[in-house]
């Protein structure tokens, strides 16, 4: 008897087993999604705002604005202002002012579009974070990081640094971006970069003076 009840008892507990098992193997164990971060890249969040051109905004921004906000497929789409398209055009327009290749400015832009929803602020939300790109003290003076020309070219500067030899032209824009930014939230970045090559496409034929003042 004893025999039989520990043989009885053995294969209960491998088949308890077995079935734990099974169904580990059924229902994998999945890590919690992060949360977006409450951060400056919210679209409808107020803040400070700087002046991305100095001269103001033009006709010409408006039109633009007004023809993204239909031609755009994720967040900015419906968000895009004479402002923000100010914003974009001066981004842009230090990127074809250095002589690089458009697709710098794409990689520009949906760092842009995901750190500021293309706004210049001037309040410091994330730590000491100000301007377009939502740069560090590290980077530069208050004044630098909210001048949108000195700002992408900083940008483009540690770009180039971490990608010699044009190899930002070959690798994605999201890993080019995250590289430069070092996001918490990396895979932000490749999700704008449609958009925002539909801002460059739109916006780049404007940037030597805008037109419609």
């Amino acid at each position: 008897m004893f025999g039989f009840s520990r043989t009885a008892a053995l294969a209960a507990v491998t088949a308890a087993t077995a079935l734990v098992l099974s169904a580990a193997v059924a229902q994998p164990a999945t890590a919690d999604p992060q949360p977006e971060p409450t951060v400056a890249s919210d679209v409808t969040a107020a803040y400070q705002l700087a002046a991305c051109d100095p001269r103001g905004t033009t006709s010409t921004d408006t039109a633009l604005a007004n023809q993204l906000n239909s031609s755009l497929k994720a967040k900015m789409r419906g968000y895009m202002s004479a402002y923000r398209v100010s914003c974009a055009r001066m981004v842009i327009k230090a990127v074809h002012d250095r002589g690089l290749d458009p697709r710098a400015a794409v990689i520009a832009m949906a760092t842009v579009i995901v750190e500021t929803s293309v706004q210049n602020i001037s309040e410091e939300v994330d730590h000491d974070s100000l301007g377009l790109f939502q740069q560090r003290a590290s980077w530069g003076s208050a004044s630098q990081r909210l001048n949108p020309t000195w700002a992408t070219n900083a940008f483009l500067d540690k770009m180039i640094r971490l990608y010699p030899n044009n190899s930002w032209k070959t690798a994605s824009v999201g890993a080019v971006a995250q590289a430069v930014q070092v996001s918490a939230y990396p895979d932000r970045y490749q999700v704008q970069a449609g958009d925002a090559q539909i801002m460059v496409n739109t916006i780049l034929p404007y940037v030597s003076g805008p037109k419609g003042q």
